[in-house]
């Protein structure tokens, strides 16, 4: 593994904004990757895949097809440690700090992949304005050994691919966020701390039918079905504080 100066940081990400198709875009990535250890790639949006098919959102993998039937068929996301990590932080993290702090569940997501040769890897979180979180992961089949400065590299060029492949293939279902406004916002904050429908009404100095109604406009807008979906889905599309 050599160390990658300024300029063939730069070549990546002029090679990958040129690029109009998903498979030349990974072939930039990989091509990119390999000098530092890395032999696999998983990218993509971090949704529940009860709730959303693949096929709506950012997702590209060279991961073994054997290796992607068995998560799919065992909804592994739902307890990858990787992709709980990255819908929390937004620094890279390598695969082995996310399983240090994963349940016997998640542990056993981490070690599917080991059982394919992907025994390393690291993730690189994505997270934007306009869209639901997702991440960038790499793997391999040796013992990682980065420096500071090589995890910013790939952190940029990741950054890149990630956000051209969004804009090459979307806009996706999940991608425009509705936006709630501020009285909404306040009744929906409210409501998570616990606050009834009167409670917000005396703090706000409104109605109890006004509450009610904001409540079910919110809910409207971001497509929930009660009181507790509507506030672990603000929670989750940043609408409010958590």
């Amino acid at each position: 593994m050599r160390d990658y100066d300024g300029s063939a940081v730069l070549d990546a990400i002029r090679s990958v904004q040129s690029m109009q198709t998903v498979e030349g875009t990974i072939s930039v990535l990989s091509g990119f990757i390999e000098h530092y250890g890395f032999e696999r790639i998983f990218l993509g949006q971090l949704v529940n895949p009860a709730n959303v098919p693949l096929k709506e959102i950012l997702y590209v993998s060279d991961w073994p097809d054997e290796l992607k039937e068995h998560r799919r068929n065992q909804m592994a996301i739902l307890h990858d440690p990787i992709a709980i990590c990255a819908l929390r932080s937004k620094r890279p993290f390598s695969w082995a700090e996310a399983r240090d702090h994963a349940s016997r569940a998640g542990r056993m997501v981490v070690d599917m992949v080991h059982d394919y040769g992907i025994t390393d890897g690291m993730m690189f979180p994505m997270h934007a304005l306009h869209s639901v979180s997702g991440g960038v992961s790499l793997g391999g089949s040796n013992k990682l050994d980065l420096s500071a400065t090589q995890v910013k590299e790939l952190e940029i060029v990741c950054q890149t691919v990630y956000y051209h492949l969004e804009d090459l293939l979307g806009p996706f279902p999940y991608q425009k966020v509705a936006q709630l406004t501020r009285r909404e916002t306040e009744c929906v904050q409210f409501a998570a701390a616990g606050k009834s429908n009167w409670e917000i009404a005396q703090i706000l100095g409104i109605q109890e039918d006004t509450v009610k109604k904001t409540l079910r406009r919110a809910g409207d807008k971001l497509e929930t079905v009660n009181r507790a979906h509507l506030v672990a889905s603000a929670i989750a599309k940043n609408q409010i504080f958590p």
